[in-house]
């Protein structure tokens, strides 16, 4: 019911339909009332001929609109039919000069103030006093000529006086309450018309000034990518890495202030489609493991190996959500650890629920801010001085509340001052593949022995192993250790060894070749042992199996290994014989994308505009084209079209590629939508350019897979 009135009163609803939906509605209810009104009276058949004819005509006028959608024009002639054909009728046929008289003459009047305005208001008043005062006239004279009753027969004049005069005042009165209305609705409108306006140019704004700084961020971040490939000192190094550090912190704020626009206008949409869990998590966490490097903060996970390994969602939605919990658990933790649990129940045979927790020691929440915690621009800090300290724009708990939201999820907080504090959030999800996020199919033949006195560490890995169903046995001193490998060499196959102990133990490891020994190192630690497998902190249920299901044992990486690792593989070309065109009308662009695809094998073209590219590929053949969207003169768009509409064979399948700072919603799907094979976002991410090389770059040309990166 209340769906069906706002379809037909909604705010949203064109003010003509609305009104003739008023006319309609009346016409049907006095229909009724007429037919109750003749049964009752007796009126012969005439009566029913004109009733049915003026049903005829009002259902002719619901086709006409529902033909022509005219529903002015409609309301306009159901009016009329009201004013000078069905009331005046019927009220003659009544013969009865002051019975009813107000409800004929009287409501036509009034619906005609309500629901008709300038001509057709002027021209229906017109009609409505020529019918008013013939009809009543009629009824008078036939009335007097017809010998009725004295009593009943009224002059002329005492019967038309009161009717036009209360339907006169009452008609004034309504069409200035009107009037009023109308005037206020029009001032209500126009307010929101230029709210809409401002909203709009405030969204233009964000999107362009987040082009303009992520354009020159995109050289700076690519930059230092090419810098950390080479050859360098540690302290060179670390200088470039705090330069792209600050440059994602600023691309941070920039995100957040988009979205936190979205959610200010409640236009947050969720772009589900199928999505693996498993590289999400992992790249969370390394995220977070580089965030934490030099710090007193500990990272542990838990996540349950039996999450189906494809889900159906938003995944950077989702995302969004991980790394604003934990960026802030990070914020507000100088010391001791930041837990991420992530385990799941079933919801039916296709729908789970991942159940997510970010547990840290941090600072706490005083109680009196619990309540008011996921409001804008709060900040957990106790005073302004304090809050300056930290990095963020207050803006990461409203900007999760409002995602899991959309999610038809919940979110919670339990919190003790000065001692940490525990986010938990759930959010339905479907399942596309129930395989198992993490398993190990031999899990039989492998025996595990863990050495390490961080506890948590120790705890961390056990419930790894238990999850993967693989035996373990812990041990914290270092006499016992080499009795219990003594004892039980053949029933376990490695023993896990922490970086800082594995100097230890280094003479017991060594002795005991049949064992494979596994270092689990923290991130960025590049001086543990060689000659061991290595596995890298923090320890879940993923990394774990990943380890068991690939690793060789006995081969250990080399330091070459490791550094390789370091520099991301920038120095290992990708491709052979393949050539690339570069399109961007900004120079320092250009630069940076040549030499990043130099570095990966090609042979690179660049164009500083769209009509430059078309009279190079017009000359020569790319195996893949990478075009920049907001360019002057042609933009990346009308490049797209260009070039698809070249005669040459080659060109139609050459995969174009989209570069772009556009982060505003639905701009990937747009830029698909246009012809783009895909989208790759700027600052490039080297990594998602070698994936998106290896996905499109013809196979016979590709020298390396991403993968062996």
């Amino acid at each position: 019911m209340k769906k069906a009135f706002k379809s037909w009163f909604g705010v949203d609803v064109p003010l003509d339909i609305v009104n003739f939906n008023i006319s309609l509605i009346y016409l049907c209810v006095l229909y009724l009332a007429l037919l109750g009104n003749g049964v009752v009276l007796h009126f012969g058949r005439i009566y029913y001929y004109i009733l049915g004819t003026a049903v005829g005509l009002t259902a002719f006028a619901v086709g006409y609109v529902l033909q022509t959608g005219n529903y002015r024009g409609a309301s306009f002639g159901i009016t009329l039919l009201l004013e000078a054909i069905v009331l005046p009728v019927i009220y003659i046929i009544d013969n009865r000069l002051l019975s009813f008289s107000l409800i004929y003459f009287f409501f036509p009047l009034l619906i005609t103030a309500f629901i008709q305005s300038g001509r057709y208001r002027v021209v229906s008043y017109a009609v409505f006093f020529v019918f008013c005062i013939a009809s009543i006239i009629f009824v008078y004279l036939r009335n007097v000529e017809g010998g009725g009753n004295p009593d009943k027969v009224y002059p002329i004049i005492d019967v038309m006086t009161p009717i036009l005069i209360c339907t006169m005042f009452a008609t004034t009165a309504t069409v200035e309450a009107l009037r009023y209305y109308r005037h206020e609705s029009e001032l209500a409108e126009q307010t929101r018309i230029e709210a809409d306006m401002m909203e709009r140019s405030k969204d233009v704004f964000l999107m362009n000034m987040s082009h303009e700084i992520r354009t020159p961020m995109n050289a700076i971040m690519s930059a230092g990518e090419l810098i950390t490939a080479r050859s360098i000192s540690a302290d060179t190094r670390q200088n470039v890495q705090h330069i792209m550090n600050a440059c994602r912190a600023l691309l941070s704020t920039i995100d957040d202030l988009l979205i936190f626009s979205k959610v200010e206008n409640k236009r947050i949409l969720l772009a589900e489609s199928p999505y693996e869990l498993k590289p999400l998590l992992d790249d969370i966490i390394n995220m977070i493991s580089v965030r934490l490097m030099n710090t007193d903060v500990k990272l542990y996970t838990y996540i349950d190996p039996n999450i189906p390994r494809v889900l159906f969602g938003d995944m950077i939605r989702l995302r969004q959500v991980f790394i604003n919990l934990l960026n802030n658990a990070v914020k507000y933790t100088s010391k001791g650890h930041i837990l991420l649990r992530v385990r799941m129940s079933e919801l039916g045979h296709d729908r789970v629920i991942l159940h997510v927790d970010v547990e840290d020691t941090g600072i706490g929440i005083k109680e009196e801010m619990l309540p008011t915690l996921f409001d804008d621009f709060v900040r957990v800090a106790d005073n302004m001085n304090e809050s300056l300290k930290r990095e963020g724009t207050g803006l990461g708990l409203s900007i999760v509340k409002a995602i899991i939201r959309e999610f038809s999820g919940t979110i919670d907080v339990r919190s003790e001052y000065n001692k940490g504090s525990v986010f938990t959030f759930e959010v339905p999800q479907k399942v596309v593949d129930h395989t198992p996020i993490a398993r190990v199919i031999d899990h039989d033949d492998i025996g595990v022995m863990i050495y390490d006195d961080d506890r948590e560490s120790v705890r961390e890995l056990g419930l790894a192993l238990k999850d993967l169903k693989i035996r373990y046995v812990t041990v914290d001193d270092r006499d016992y250790l080499n009795e219990l490998i003594e004892d039980n060499v053949s029933e376990y196959t490695h023993i896990f060894v922490s970086t800082e102990n594995s100097e230890k133990v280094s003479d017991i490891l060594s002795h005991y070749r049949e064992m494979v020994s596994v270092v689990m190192r923290d991130v960025g630690d590049t001086e543990s042992e060689t000659g061991y497998d290595k596995i890298t902190k923090p320890m879940s249920s993923i990394n774990v199996a990943e380890y068991f299901d690939e690793s060789e044992p006995g081969v250990a990486e080399t330091e070459e290994e490791l550094d390789e690792e370091i520099t991301n593989n920038l120095n290992r070309p990708l491709v052979n014989e393949a050539r690339a065109i570069v399109v961007d009308d900004n120079m320092t662009n250009l630069i940076v994308a040549d030499k990043l695809l130099r570095n990966l094998g090609f042979d690179v073209v660049t164009a500083d505009s769209g009509s430059a590219a078309l009279g190079l590929i017009s000359n020569m053949q790319f195996d893949i084209i990478f075009i920049d969207y907001m360019m002057t003169g042609m933009d990346g768009v009308d490049t797209l079209r260009a070039i698809r509409r070249m005669p040459k064979d080659w060109v139609a399948g050459v995969p174009c590629i989209v570069l772009t700072a556009d982060a505003h919603d639905g701009a990937k799907q747009m830029l698909i939508n246009a012809g783009f094979d895909d989208y790759l976002s700027k600052p490039i991410d080297v990594n998602e350019l070698e994936y998106m090389i290896d996905r499109y770059v013809d196979k016979r040309k590709l020298i390396r897979n991403v993968s062996d990166a």
